[in-house]
Order: structure tokens, then sequence, then C-alpha cells
């Protein structure tokens, strides 16, 4: 039953997210033509509001920083974790409940318990995948946003200047940040 209930609710959100990206960009798309008309200063996300988001939600963080694609890679990567997590965990609690009622010197039971133990460890290989996708998604998060502007805080000009010396010169390269 729960089983069912978290698929139809990761399905649900990923079909939101995915509603979201394609309406943002819409968004970003109009939000950059109003840009370059007005003279107002651009909006910048703050890294810690988006890695504090996506620890919420699966990539609620990357559609604050205005990052679709990757919202939808974790959204998708999260919630299939999670399925898989579920999946396992009511497998492995059938196969408990199955070899509770077998006789422990029958070959049944020999079987139920590999197969108990192979869904054990199923279900808490993809709890450890999904802690890493949702470790990777806050990660990607902040960076994203704090990287938002990277581009255009990068178009710094560099100089190369020569210094003269006793016996000698130094060049030097600078890049101003």
């Amino acid at each position: 039953m729960i089983f069912y209930i978290m698929r139809y609710f990761f399905s649900i959100l990923f079909f939101f997210a995915i509603v979201l990206c394609i309406h943002a960009q819409q968004d970003v798309q109009t939000a950059k033509a109003d840009t370059a008309r007005t003279a107002e200063p651009h909006w910048v996300p703050n890294p810690t509001i988006a890695a504090l988001l996506s620890a919420a939600l699966p990539g609620a963080g990357q559609v604050y920083s205005r990052n679709y694609l990757h919202s939808v890679i974790f959204v998708a990567a999260e919630s299939y974790c999670a399925w898989r997590v579920i999946d396992a965990a009511q497998r492995t609690e059938e196969l408990w409940d199955k070899r509770s009622g077998i006789d422990t010197d029958s070959p049944e039971y020999a079987a139920a318990r590999s197969e108990f133990e192979y869904s054990a460890n199923e279900r808490n290989t993809y709890l450890w995948f999904l802690a890493g996708a949702k470790f990777l998604d806050i990660a990607d998060a902040y960076i994203s946003a704090h990287l938002y502007d990277f581009d255009e805080r990068m178009n710094a000009p560099v100089s190369i200047a020569i210094i003269p010396r006793r016996g000698g010169a130094e060049v030097c390269l600078n890049f101003h940040f």
C-alpha cells in the first residue's frame, strides 16, 4: 500500500518539476530580455538558501539557482533511489514474515534467508545511493548559487607589466578580480 502511495507521490513530484522547469525557462528568457532593457542590479541567489531548499526538496535549490537541467536530474535520481528503497524494504518485510513461519531446519528456510539477505542488502545499498544523491544535490545547489554570475565576474582584464630592476627586468602577469 505505501509503495503505491510513494510511487504516486514521486510521479507527481517529478511531473511538477518538469512543468516548473519548462515554465521557469520561459521566465528566465523573458527576465533576460527585461534585464537587458533596464539598468537595475541583477538578482544573485543566496548559496545557503539554495542548499537549504535542496535539503528540503529534491532539486529545489537548483530551481532557485536557475539551474533547471540539474534540478530534473536530481529529482529523477532521488525519486528512483527512494522508490528502490521502498520496494526493497517491502520485499524485506514480506520475506521476514515468510521466514518466521518456516521451520529453521528446512531448505525453504535457507532459501528464504538468502532472499531476505539479498533484499536487505539491496535496500541498504539504495539507501546509501539516496544519501549520496541528496548530498550531491545539496552541494550542487550551493555551488550553483555561489557561481551563478561567475562568467560575468570573470570578464576581468588581464594585464602584463614589465618592471625594470637592477640587473634585469621582471615580467608580471596580473589578473584583476
